[in-house]
């Protein structure tokens, strides 16, 4: 099998899938094997995808997209480096900046951060009772806990179907912020499909690279001129950006 068939193979499977999440499992699955077994096929398959974006497919579109998502979380951060260091020796480079491989986003301070909110109950509230006022429908008590400066609570409450794309907007372009924090958006396949969250998350100079890097040929060409044009993010982001949707591959 070569990257063009592994490539096709992955775009039909996700296309098909009823479940985004579904689609989400099967590449997390993939390329997890793949990186233990054949790297360099996966890092091939990669570029095929990019090169497919750059020619206006809208399954490929889709399916950097659930790639996207899938590299995000931090757990996949010794795959995403294996992959990428693969890939730049095989000479994909376009796949090395697509893993985030070249410069840094800006770190987020803790103080203030870390800060658990204030759910008027006269104690902070321990990591559980978090987690399950997450799964709530109190609008009120949602607001707050956007807020959480929890990954694991965040992941929660973005499954939540009283959640809006309002909410997920204002939340993903809050800064300072944590990186894992906005890890959570960018793997989250019900809300990263949406194009103001992209858009929130590409704009947030606390983002990593890795999670603002698949989304760039997904943006329209004056987005990525603003992008290019904002002092607050990294340099090689903007220089990407600046290049125009098109310019991983």
């Amino acid at each position: 099998m070569d990257g063009v068939v592994l490539a096709r193979r992955w775009s039909r499977v996700v296309s098909a899938a009823r479940d985004p999440a579904l689609a989400a499992g099967y590449l997390r699955s993939e390329l997890a094997y793949l990186v233990d077994v054949d790297a360099d096929l996966a890092a091939a398959a990669l570029s095929v995808v990019l090169a497919d974006v750059g020619a206006r497919s809208d399954e490929a579109q889709g399916l950097l997209l659930v790639i996207g998502a899938v590299l995000a979380p931090i757990e996949m951060g010794s795959l995403r480096d294996r992959l990428a260091t693969v890939a730049g020796a095989s000479g994909f480079l376009e796949v090395e900046v697509l893993l985030g491989r070249h410069g840094a986003a800006r770190a987020a301070g803790h103080d203030e951060l870390d800060r658990v909110p204030d759910f008027g109950r006269g104690r902070p509230l321990a990591l559980g009772e978090r987690k399950s006022l997450a799964r709530g429908r109190d609008r009120q008590l949602l607001a707050r806990v956007l807020r959480d400066p929890h990954p694991d609570v965040i992941r929660i409450l973005l499954s939540n179907p009283a959640l809006t794309e309002e909410d997920v907007v204002r939340f993903a372009a809050r800064r300072p912020v944590h990186a894992d924090v906005l890890r959570e958006v960018a793997a989250s396949v019900r809300w990263i499909v949406r194009y103001r969250v992209r858009l929130a998350v590409l704009k947030n100079p606390y983002a990593p690279l890795e999670v603002v890097m698949p989304l760039v040929p997904l943006m329209t060409s004056s987005d990525l001129t603003e992008i290019a044009r904002s002092p607050e993010l990294a340099p090689v982001l903007r220089d990407i950006a600046g290049r125009g949707p098109h310019t991983l591959h």
